[in-house]
């Protein structure tokens, strides 16, 4: 059975999966070179079905995420067009549908076309931020404000439950639970669609945001049955920042929304230190380390219906307004938001103050949701975390640390480009009933899912290196890029298919020699980051425990922070003296055998890996493009799969 996922939002993705495997994922940013781009076009379609070795006619069934307050731009895509289908003829149950019935309504008439509205709006000066920033992500944005692209518009409106008041605070929740598992919870979060592509009518589901990052992550997981924890910026009183779900077996059942606003406040904050609010969360989140929670206040801990019952109706002004009346009080300068000033006392200790609350709060929601299974009698000694939250390393560390769950998994990709993997999973499991299966499972915990690279793409780029630069085949290139990490070089390097999600997993990444301090600093010149930003370390698996502490084991998809043991490693040591760690096996890549080879040379099985991308720009996916890195920054030698391009 082969499944179409498509995500058309912000962090636009196609994914094919064939009987629960993976085949391909295709980021529309990494082809159309824009940070967060929205819509999917014919190109990465044709990429996608390309990579998986098949065609449209080949396709089952097609699962578009429903998502993002975004319709779907489907004018990019030739001869694409989606309608909602008649439920009554479809074999899978649909409780939306008895939902709009019943309030004798068509789904039509509550499709939304949020983007359509933002991008007419121009006499609107309070939104002009707001429009920038969709501006920014979306290419084609003047063709579709201008009526020249169609569209399909999005639903929020799914199902609801009983329990699912409207006001529940995170006590009122660990208190009522949700009854009972029923259809409603089973089937409750799609709708059926009618796909028209290329001539053929495709049978398909709108699936919702939540549900899909909770399927990308449990269906990827290996367990038998998980509580599972979606949680992102979305707004917590329309039940969009996440859900509390449960999965056993094949099925996933969505419990509650759990109406946090913390990740949309760590995004708030992280703009108010000073941040571009696009990519505040992972600067935040290393700011803080530079700090103390010298802020922290236990009130503010809660969903949304906690805070403004306590703080009033605007949490994050409150949030704000405490550190600095705080700091007020205690004599801090008040010297905060500037940009150039990020590493002032009051910022940091802001930043750290509000990491605090961000794990605190998250800690506690598990808490919950495991009193809420307990209750019913269900497993709860697994946790499946995802969401745009799930990237904070931190947080992901004290869930770990705190013992609450026996083990805790999260897919490469817990952001929004995930989605379209999720509702694909989704739909082959939970809706069309599929088994889970132990091959697929395995084969899915690889990220390496990106795009085919033609073997004449990767020769023409190297014939046109040649021009200017000493370009050789070596004969062990592992050994080679070893002796050059030993030597002190930066070394860029691209290997096969690239990884899913938002993080360099060695397959696009620039690496250097971590036992040296000043890599630290010269390899942020080298991106032209801020200098006081961390850097990760890469281990192989099997020396992890020697070199890293309090950590899970292994760890590779980047995700969880570790303390570093000894002082051999000063390139990656945070200042907390943590980091951010990726274990290595042969799964990983041709990486494995670089540190191998490097321990032997140094002693050391660690590598500096950071991204290869440049600032503002999506990590590289073609070989041109990695050329183009290597020409404008200060990088000694770039790997392309088998051949090795340097300046001497």
């Amino acid at each position: 059975m082969l499944i179409l996922g498509m995500h058309f939002g912000h962090d636009a993705s196609i994914t094919i999966v064939g009987d629960g495997v993976i085949l391909s994922h295709v980021l529309r940013e990494r082809h159309a070179r824009v940070k967060h781009a929205v819509g999917l076009t014919t190109r990465e379609l044709d990429m996608a079905l390309d990579t998986a070795g098949v065609s449209i006619a080949d396709i089952d069934y097609c699962a578009i995420v429903s998502t993002q307050d975004l319709e779907l731009i489907t004018g990019l895509i030739d001869d694409f067009t989606v309608a909602f289908a008649d439920p009554s003829g479809d074999k899978v149950p649909a409780p939306a549908a008895r939902l709009y019935a019943a309030a004798g309504m068509a789904p039509d008439a509550a499709q939304s076309y949020g983007l359509k509205r933002l991008l007419a709006g121009e006499d609107d000066a309070s939104l002009e931020l707001l429009r920038g920033r969709w501006q920014s992500m979306f290419p084609e944005w003047q063709q579709y404000r201008d009526g020249k692209l169609d569209a399909f518009g999005w639903l929020n409106r799914y199902t609801t439950h009983e329990k699912w008041e409207s006001s529940r605070s995170l006590k009122k929740i660990e208190r009522d639970g949700f009854g009972a598992i029923d259809e409603t919870l089973k089937f409750g979060m799609h709708y059926p669609v009618a796909v028209t592509c290329r001539g053929r009518k495709i049978p398909g589901y709108f699936v919702d945001h939540h549900v899909c990052h909770g399927a990308s992550s449990y269906y990827r997981s290996g367990f038998d049955a998980a509580a599972v924890f979606s949680n992102d910026g979305g707004d917590p009183r329309r039940n969009l920042s996440g859900y509390l779900m449960y999965g056993q077996g094949s099925d996933l059942y969505v419990l509650s929304p759990h109406n946090l606003m913390v990740g949309g406040l760590y995004r708030s904050v992280g703009a108010a230190v000073g941040f571009d609010i696009l990519g505040s969360e992972g600067k935040l989140m290393g700011l803080a380390s530079y700090g103390e929670p010298a802020f922290l206040d236990k009130s503010f801990i809660g969903n949304f219906y906690d805070l403004e019952r306590r703080h009033g109706a605007d949490p994050v002004g409150s949030w704000i307004n405490h550190c600095l009346e705080k700091a007020g009080r205690l004599g801090y300068e008040r010297q905060f938001g500037d940009p150039q000033n990020v590493l002032g006392k009051l910022s940091v200790d802001v930043a750290a103050s509000t990491q605090a609350l961000f794990e605190e709060t998250c800690l506690r929601t598990v808490q919950v949701q495991k009193t809420i299974l307990r209750k019913a009698g269900l497993s709860a000694e697994n946790l499946c975390l995802s969401g745009g939250c799930a990237l904070n390393c931190p947080g992901n560390s004290r869930i770990n640390a705190s013992g609450l769950y026996s083990e805790l998994f999260i897919e490469p990709n817990c952001d929004d480009g995930g989605l379209s993997v999720g509702a694909a999973l989704y739909t082959h499991h939970n809706l069309l009933g599929q088994p889970l299966d132990a091959n697929a499972v395995h084969a899915n915990k690889s990220p390496f899912k990106g795009a085919n690279i033609p073997e004449s793409e990767i020769v023409a780029t190297v014939d046109a290196a040649r021009e200017k630069y000493q370009v050789t085949r070596p004969e062990n290139r592992a050994q080679a890029a070893a002796g050059d990490l030993h030597g002190n070089r930066l070394v860029a390097w691209f290997d096969g298919r690239s990884e899913m999600g938002p993080r360099a997993l060695c397959h696009r990444s620039l690496l250097a020699n971590p036992t040296i301090y000043e890599n630290w600093a010269r390899v942020n010149v080298a991106k032209q980051r801020e200098q006081w930003r961390p850097l990760a370390p890469v281990v192989l698996e099997s020396k992890a425990s020697e070199w890293f502490g309090e950590c899970p084991e292994p760890s590779p998809y980047m995700l969880f922070t570790a303390k570093v043991k000894g002082n051999r490693l000063p390139a990656v040591t945070h200042v907390d003296g943590t980091a951010r760690i990726q274990t290595l096996s042969e799964e990983t890549g041709e990486i494995h055998d670089v540190a191998q080879q490097f321990e032997h040379l140094s002693g050391v099985p660690v590598i500096l890996n950071t991204s290869l991308n440049g600032p503002g720009e999506p990590i590289v996916e073609r070989p041109a493009e990695a050329l183009r890195f290597f020409e404008a920054a200060s990088i000694d030698v770039l790997y392309i799969d088998g051949y090795r391009i340097s300046r001497d």
